[in-house]
């Protein structure tokens, strides 16, 4: 079982987002602006609001291996505290049913159970979130085309359309 956090998913949506705005802008800039201050600001501030991103996601992530490491099921939060019960005894009867515990042991015993369960096996879940890296290699691919395969398209077409051939156009 791989879990991928939610916050994941808007990382890599806003990333090619931003990717899309900053090259948009740049070229919007780079046709009126002819002062590279200006480019090395907006590059500079670009750069500041992802480290700011990655750094939100980085602590999620360490929130997430602290709540882990520290589980237990009678701290989680119910929306009706009169669900409680039959929450610990469906609990109960999934830990008894999955012989994890006795079919005669208590609901005390399945419940300690289900806590080293989870704090045991849940992390490993969360590989994707933990590994350095938590984009696949096709993510990673797409973010880097965003940001510079535009650039290299729009480039390859204006030498086609100054009368270069396509296999000159793709070497230069």
């Amino acid at each position: 079982v791989t879990i991928l956090p939610m916050f994941q998913a808007l990382v890599f949506s806003g990333g090619l987002c931003v990717c899309y705005i900053y090259n948009l802008s740049d070229a919007v800039l780079r046709m009126f602006v002819d002062n590279r201050f200006v480019m090395y600001a907006f590059t500079l501030s670009a750069t500041m609001w992802f480290a700011y991103v990655v750094r939100m996601w980085a602590r999620d992530k360490e929130a997430i291996n602290m709540r882990l490491s520290n589980f237990t099921v009678k701290n989680c939060l119910c929306f009706n505290e009169s669900d409680r019960p039959v929450v610990y005894h469906n609990i109960s009867a999934l830990m008894m049913a999955s012989k994890v515990v006795p079919k005669d042991a208590d609901e005390e015993v399945a419940l300690s159970a289900f806590d080293t369960l989870v704090r045991r096996d849940l992390p490993s879940a969360f590989v994707s979130v933990h590994r350095p890296c938590a984009f696949t290699y096709t993510q990673l691919v797409m973010i880097g085309s965003a940001m510079d395969g535009v650039k290299a398209l729009d480039q390859m077409s204006s030498y086609i359309a100054q009368g270069c051939s396509t296999q000159s156009a793709l070497a230069k």
